[in-house]
């Protein structure tokens, strides 16, 4: 019987609870599902609740011990290292990842994101490490096609064969709540769910909100996550649309699936994305989501058919008037956005597209 190999995974988190995260997320599901591999986890990052200070400090000085003893441990066949291409993950990490190279393992890079897989930054030593990065891998992973082009046109020294497009994913099969939904004909339940950052943009959806709220329109809007902006956007809601709101706090498990199954429309009006896993989660759950055009979301939703990919707050405004206007239509689409994960957001799709990628290591 052959042994399975040993893959070193370096991600922020295994436990979406502690990390609001869809690098969390996604490799969690990794891990229980890619079992044809022995995964060893290197959790590299930051719990939401941890404060950066002394203690957090000398935890990150003794990175490099921690990663060494692992690796006399176990004989690791190669690295999945999963990041963020954000400033301080960048910086973070650049530690870790030289080790790992300078000791010749191959180095799977899997990018989730982030504003530098679609734009250049402007700092040089983010530029110098960006390159490192790229340069050193054996192997690109990106969310989107988008993502692939930027950095092929961006980065002369890579070839398209050394980087491969692998959307993220869920396990797709659930009860059907899709009539539970439609026993409330008159209430729209909103949703927004993920790290709560100004980035997603929040100040947006606080524009919506308000002009519905004028307009008379029956909703509420549900807050489920946590971030560095909870504070104001919570305080931003309750001053705006005091009664129109609730803030869920961080949901998981049994409460996150009471949250989406009774959600009809998922708002994310982001400045920049890669493959959001609220997304994957709220269209399993027969919920519509209108979102921004940026990162994987425009080769996931089709206009009008599962989804509506919006610029502004106007154009969100003038969706959910129609919305809660044509019920029909919203449970039809709902519908849509479910069999749109079931056949091209399966965990088994997933895995034979790794397997794919992997095979040229």
């Amino acid at each position: 019987m052959n042994k399975k190999a040993n893959v070193l995974i370096v991600t922020p988190s295994l436990d979406s609870s502690e990390n609001v995260s869809g690098i969390s997320s996604m490799t969690n599901l990794l891990v229980k599902n890619h079992t044809s591999v022995n995964y060893i986890p290197f959790i590299q990052g930051k719990k939401d609740n941890e404060k950066r200070g002394i203690r957090w400090l000398i935890k990150q000085l003794y990175t490099p011990f921690r990663l060494m003893s692992i690796l006399r441990r176990d004989p690791v066949s190669y690295v999945h290292f999963n990041i963020g291409f954000e400033p301080f993950s960048l910086y973070r990490d650049i530690i870790v990842y030289s080790i790992l190279h300078i000791r010749h393992y191959p180095l799977v890079l899997h990018i989730h994101g982030g504003r530098f897989a679609q734009s250049l930054p402007e700092n040089e030593i983010l530029k110098k490490i960006i390159c490192y990065f790229l340069e050193k891998a054996s192997l690109i992973i990106v969310l989107n096609k988008a993502a692939k082009k930027f950095i092929l046109e961006q980065y002369e020294f890579l070839t398209d064969k050394r980087i491969h497009v692998l959307p993220n994913v869920i396990n797709s099969d659930n009860q059907d709540i899709s009539a539970f939904k439609k026993e409330d004909n008159h209430k729209l339940n909103l949703l927004y769910l993920g790290r709560i950052d100004k980035n997603k943009g929040l100040s947006v959806i606080l524009e919506v909100l308000s002009c519905l709220k004028k307009r008379n329109v029956d909703f509420t809007f549900h807050i489920g996550g946590v971030g560095p902006d909870t504070d104001w956007f919570v305080q931003e809601c309750s001053r705006k649309i005091p009664h129109n709101y609730v803030y869920e706090g961080l949901v998981t498990g049994d409460r996150k699936q009471a949250l989406l199954s009774k959600s009809h429309v998922f708002l994310l009006p982001s400045l920049f994305e890669g493959l959001p896993m609220a997304l994957l989660e709220s269209m399993n759950n027969w919920i519509v989501p209108i979102v921004t055009p940026v990162g994987s979301m425009p080769e996931v939703i089709q206009h009008g058919e599962n989804g509506f990919l919006v610029k502004n707050a106007e154009d969100i405004v003038t969706v959910l008037n129609i919305l809660s206007n044509d019920r029909e239509r919203l449970y039809d689409m709902g519908e849509n956005a479910k069999n749109t994960i079931r056949v091209h957001f399966s965990m088994s799709s997933y895995l034979e597209k790794l397997k794919v990628a992997l095979s040229g290591l």
